[in-house]
């Protein structure tokens, strides 16, 4: 498997620098949000193309911290680049690296998770197949919070399903120290932990009902509470700290700002055509979408991504819908999956409304 993986994580690197080649001889070159506007490696175009638009400014702030609207980035990815920037010279190099790095452990205990939740290896590879061959993936070996983040998403439930409570909680926030999408491992975690817990301990449950009974809501029964359920209340604890992450970078734009989710007003003024300040639905986005199918000039580049993003959100909505079914109707020959994974997925796919 894991000769596998150094296959698949080379063919991306290679399908990077083929793409980067063609596209340098056949395309015009945008001036904006490029990475070499940082001054470093500026004669290596195969280094700094791994740092335009979100990597250009994530590299940025490793340098010389928050900006004018550079808050709409979290902070993790950047404070890595900055911890390794002396080791490997630069920053777009260092976040280049680290990249590449955590999409490679990602990739290998993507294979572990799945190989413990009792997937066959050929499905396995397939899985990792359809990742790195997915019309985004070069996202995972650029300057980019992707790779981290989905490492980050895999431990979690890596964790969560050896019942490691603490961390599992503890890589969760750093997971919402990453991207506010991180926030949703909480309510999956939580759900894990329902389910890991409900098919235990029946006996005790019983004792305490009838206990119940006898002491009503007594300080006596309350204490018995309190002593019964302690091992409850300290994992319940421990999985809280997946909002730690969010929590103290809240904190920081709070007292560096005046403004808790300064992180989410400035997305309009960044220029990335997010709405914050209503409630977008589902049927509105593909509406829009279809809209601009229509309308768009079909020899633009901007119809190209429409119809990507269009099919891509189509395509997840519809793996969502069946998902859901297939688990509700629990049919005989399920997925191996975890209804967690579900529950942060689904969570993930609504917050790009």
């Amino acid at each position: 498997m894991l000769k596998y993986i150094l296959k698949l994580f080379c063919l991306l690197q290679l399908v990077v620098v083929f793409s980067w080649f063609l596209g340098e001889r056949f395309f015009p070159l945008k001036e904006t949000f490029l990475g070499r506007g940082l001054g470093e490696s500026v004669d290596q175009p195969l280094i700094w193309s791994r740092a335009n638009f979100d990597g250009f400014y994530y590299a940025k702030i490793a340098r010389d911290g928050y900006q004018y609207l550079q808050q709409a980035f979290f902070p993790f990815y950047p404070k890595l680049i900055k911890l390794f920037q002396p080791l490997f010279g630069n920053f777009i190099f260092s976040g280049m690296v680290l990249a590449s790095i955590f999409f490679l452990l990602a990739l290998w205990l993507l294979a572990q998770l799945l190989k413990r939740e009792g997937e066959e290896e050929r499905i396995i590879k397939r899985a990792l197949l359809f990742l790195v061959l997915f019309p985004t993936s070069f996202y995972f070996i650029s300057v980019y919070t992707e790779s981290l983040f989905l490492f980050l998403v895999v431990l979690t439930f890596w964790w969560s399903g050896k019942r490691r409570w603490f961390l599992a909680g503890l890589t969760a926030g750093l997971a919402s120290y990453t991207r506010l999408v991180g926030i949703f491992l909480w309510p999956a975690l939580i759900y894990e932990y329902y389910q890991a817990e409900s098919r235990r301990k029946m006996r005790e449950r019983l004792s305490a009902a009838k206990k119940a009974l006898a002491y009503r809501l007594s300080l006596r029964y309350l204490g018995y509470l309190i002593r019964s359920r302690w091992h409850h209340f300290k994992n319940l604890a421990a999985l809280s700290l997946s909002g730690w992450g969010l929590l103290s970078y809240m904190i920081y734009l709070k007292r560096t700002t005046g403004d808790w989710f300064y992180f989410a007003r400035v997305q309009p003024e960044f220029g990335a055509q997010r709405s914050v300040d209503r409630l977008i639905l589902l049927y509105q986005v593909f509406w829009r979408y279809l809209k601009m199918i229509f309308r768009v000039n079909p020899q633009s580049y901007v119809y190209f991504n429409v119809w990507l993003e269009f099919l891509v959100a189509l395509l997840f909505l519809i793996i969502l819908a069946w998902a859901w079914l297939t688990l509700i109707h629990r049919e005989e020959r399920k997925p191996n999956w975890r209804p967690g994974w579900l529950i942060f997925a689904t969570l993930a796919y609504l917050l790009t409304l």
